[in-house]
């Protein structure tokens, strides 16, 4: 279960910065969802991608993230099937007007549009 103690790890760590990352009340606002999360999993509920969610649904979080997970050599992993991946569809877009670029973490999430311009991303 090493997928989700990075998980886990990250939802504990991030915590005290989410004030300063999403501004008082946003900030306050996840810390009690997170906080709720948490509690589930501790009574033995499997909510890892809720917790990934809500991580990563902001630019600020998501960034956060990314940076303690490359910092921490943890990642939120999986074990991939043998076989050939070919048929998976892109795991990075880009925003054609801007910088912008986010990451699919796992198959089925629907890609986002620019938070900046609000247009579809494209893949990279």
């Amino acid at each position: 279960m090493t997928n989700n103690v990075s998980i886990f790890e990250t939802a504990l760590a991030i915590r005290p910065h989410l004030s300063q990352l999403l501004g008082t009340e946003a900030g306050e606002q996840m810390r009690q969802q997170l906080d709720q999360l948490l509690k589930q999993a501790q009574a033995g509920e499997s909510i890892e991608d809720s917790i990934w969610d809500l991580l990563t649904d902001t630019r600020a979080t998501r960034n956060w993230v990314t940076q303690f997970q490359q910092t921490n050599g943890t990642q939120k992993g999986f074990n991939p099937l043998a076989g050939d991946i070919s048929e998976i569809s892109a795991r990075q877009f880009k925003c054609p007007q801007c910088d912008y670029t986010w990451s699919r973490d796992r198959i089925g999430r629907p890609t986002p549009l620019c938070e900046v311009h609000n247009v579809p991303l494209e893949p990279v």
